[in-house]
């Protein structure tokens, strides 16, 4: 089961795109092709120069970081107005507030007293209009009020679109999901639709290449994906610092684009030499993860580092102790960036998967997840938890990208709409999408002996010089929960990102 959630998901992408397509294009609204990419987009992996500026700042920085206090400092927030998430909350709050068995919404957002009594401007009208007709058609549908809910849905489809704002953008994704969804329950049938003659669906090997520079572009873009590279390197290095020989463990490597930054500062112990670095990457696409390795290997002559690199090949689940070439003399790191989760439908594979990693004897692990609740078995909660961290995200988006910025929109209608439809269509274990926040995380983990440790002055310096160092990101939170740290956007969390060591009796 596991094997074919790993593999069909990815060649299931072009497919749920290809019938989101034809969806938006039934109902007049604007097509985003799935080939968006020039040549000019698919080049090797390179350090963004923004990147190594940042670094070089970091550490120059250090001694200014080590007279700080040791208290973890939160990003400022100025509420000029409501976020997504916001406005999302405060429609649900009002529909509670109103909802009766038989409750209509359609007078109520019809009527002027309301949003008067709610505090929402004029121009904020359209937004909240849609934020409660969505949210009273999830709740329609948790009643088993289907056609009622399909009603509220016809008329969120015929406002919200794929090229609005944040807003209209998760209306109009949720509202196809949650039509899909109506349809299974009444026993329709749901037909993929094939693509149009130019746009020949794309093999996995094809989708991981043709995406990985949205993947990337995004990740520059926006300030969580580079506070937790960041601060997870630094994390590592404050286990690595004087070891000599290096062997990380990258669970889900992809473009590997954290590596080169771990490198230069390795590179640049001068005190303590490095005699060999070498990198364990597992994952899916042996053409991609090679890619990666050849490119990284360019990376580590260029900085004269002694490096080595080994492809792993595997599912997480059938991860065994042999895989990796361990050497007594080697110093060994574990990298997990949003790959535990990937089991939580399986939680028997999740734990033989950590106690394959805590035979490997690690010095530390550094893991970053989503931080939200979307594995319960309550259709509403489920709705809910999802919809916020989701709106979150396209509100971040909108902030820091143009709406027409193609590599935007193969991210919101490839990679966040699977996650979303899955969500919503899906039940057991088909439902493969599921997502935990950081006091799971901490219960789960100690069940095998892992034992969470705190971020050291320097890292939390990190994350809020990462934060600062663009302006665009003024309304990044970053927070700590215990002895880890949760990254979030105006308020509303959206990662975690927690070090551990393995406990030995």
């Amino acid at each position: 089961m596991y094997g074919r959630s790993e593999k069909q998901l990815q060649h299931k992408v072009s497919q749920n795109m290809d019938s989101l397509h034809a969806e938006s294009k039934k109902k007049g609204k604007t097509e985003l092709p799935i080939s968006y990419l020039d040549e000019s987009k698919k080049e090797n992996l390179s350090v963004p120069l923004t990147s190594v500026h940042l670094l070089k700042s970091y550490y120059e920085s250090k001694l200014m970081c080590k007279q700080s206090s040791s208290t973890p400092s939160t990003s400022s927030i100025s509420y000029k107005e409501l976020s997504t998430d916001g406005i999302l909350k405060l429609a649900r709050e009002r529909l509670l507030q109103c909802t009766t068995p038989n409750f209509d919404v359609v007078p109520l957002v019809l009527s002027d007293l309301f949003y008067t009594n709610s505090g929402v401007s004029s121009e904020k009208n359209e937004d909240f209009e849609l934020a409660l007709l969505l949210q009273a058609a999830a709740l329609k549908f948790s009643d088993q009020q289907l056609g009622r809910a399909r009603k509220l849905l016809n008329i969120c489809l015929t406002s919200a679109s794929l090229t609005g704002n944040a807003l209209h953008r998760i209306v109009y994704y949720y509202s196809v999901a949650l039509q899909e969804r109506i349809t299974r329950e009444i026993g329709g049938l749901v037909v993929p639709r094939e693509p149009e003659e130019n746009q020949r669906k794309p093999t996995v090997e094809e989708a991981l290449t043709i995406l990985q520079p949205a993947l990337l572009e995004c990740q520059n873009e926006i300030p969580f994906s580079q506070v937790t590279k960041f601060t997870s390197i630094q994390a590592i290095m404050d286990n690595v610092a004087s070891a000599k020989r290096v062997h990380f463990v990258d669970l889900g490597i992809k473009s590997g684009s954290h590596w080169p930054i771990l490198m230069q500062a390795l590179a640049g112990r001068h005190e303590c030499p490095l005699e060999l670095l070498r990198i364990s990457a597992v994952g899916l696409s042996k053409e991609t993860i090679d890619k990666t390795g050849k490119t990284l290997s360019s990376f580590a002559d260029a900085m004269n580092i002694p490096f080595a690199f080994k492809l792993i090949v595997s599912d997480l689940k059938d991860l065994k102790e042999d895989f990796f070439e361990l050497a007594s003399d080697e110093v060994l790191a574990v990298y997990s960036e949003i790959r535990l989760s990937s089991l939580l439908p399986w939680p028997h594979h999740l734990e033989s998967l950590l106690r394959t990693i805590a035979k490997l004897n690690p010095c530390v692990m550094v893991i970053t997840e989503p931080e939200a609740n979307t594995s319960t078995p309550v259709f509403l909660d489920r709705f809910d938890a999802a919809l916020s961290l989701c709106s979150t995200i396209f509100d971040c988006l909108e902030d820091c990208m143009h709406r027409d910025n193609p590599c935007r929109n193969v991210i919101e209608g490839v990679f966040i709409w699977e996650a979303i439809r899955n969500v919503i269509t899906t039940e057991g274990e088909e439902r493969i999408h599921r997502k935990q926040k950081l006091d799971f995380w901490r219960a789960f983990l100690a069940r095998v002996g892992i034992v969470e440790i705190g971020l050291s002055d320097l890292a939390w310096c990190q994350s809020n010089l990462v934060v600062k160092s663009n302006p665009r990101w003024s309304s990044c939170t970053v927070e700590a929960n215990g002895k880890g740290m949760i990254i979030g956007w105006k308020g509303t969390p959206i990662q975690s990102l927690s070090v551990w060591k393995f406990h030995h009796e």
